[in-house]
Parts: C-alpha cells; structure tokens; sequence
C-alpha cells in the first residue's frame, strides 16, 4: 500500500490543503483569496490567485503545475470561462492537463472560482 503524506497542513484543520499518496498528488479546493486572507469581487484576480495558490500548493508537495494531469473548476458563471481560460493558459502554455470546468449555483458569498488538481511527482 502508498504511503500517504499530508502537505502543509495546519493543527485543528477539518481537511488537508493536499495529500500525496504514491507518485500522485491531490489538491483541495481553492478559492482566489488573496493574500491577506481577502476574496477580490472579479474572476480575473480569483484565476489569477487560485492559480497562484494551486503553484505554490504543488511546489510545497514536491511537484508543479507542469506535472498536473488533472484540473477540475468550478464556477459560478460559465461565462467567466474566457476569462478563466486567459489566465489558466499563462499557467499551461504547453501541453495542458485533462480539465472539466462545472458551473455550480453557490460556493460561499463572493467565491467566483474554485479549482483543484491532481499531479504526478517529477522523474
């Protein structure tokens, strides 16, 4: 059986921020705080933080977002989408993940986007 690695979490979290089991890596969700701690009212800033949170969640655990396989996203209007894809592209210039983007009803006042991920751990 894989060992299973808890990453960077806090004492008294309900859930861990990743888990690495074996050569993989899953990610919790992540919504576009900032960083103090505030959520910005417009889907470019929540990308563009989700995006930030999620590198720095994969470098923590010893990979990167080069090394996702899979990305699920979650927003709020599917419209936002382009806007979304803009800035995931800055993050995937190359070959992309496998992706499934949802939209949902509500995930928490002003949370426009969530994503998370599965990655593989470098050769």
């Amino acid at each position: 059986m894989a060992k299973r690695e808890v990453i960077n979490r806090e004492e008294g979290a309900l859930f861990s921020p990743a888990i690495r089991v074996g050569e993989l890596v899953f990610t919790r969700g992540i919504v576009g705080l900032d960083s103090q701690g505030t959520l910005p009212p417009d889907i470019r800033s929540q990308a563009r933080n989700c995006m930030e949170a999620l590198k720095s969640l994969l470098e923590d655990a010893g990979t990167s977002v080069e090394n996702s396989v899979k990305v699920l996203a979650f927003v709020i209007n599917l419209k936002d989408r382009e806007v979304f894809n803009e800035i995931y592209r800055e993050y995937f210039p190359g070959d992309p993940p496998a992706r499934t983007c949802v939209a949902v009803a509500d995930m928490g006042e002003g949370v426009l986007l969530e994503i998370e991920c599965v990655a593989c751990m470098p050769d």
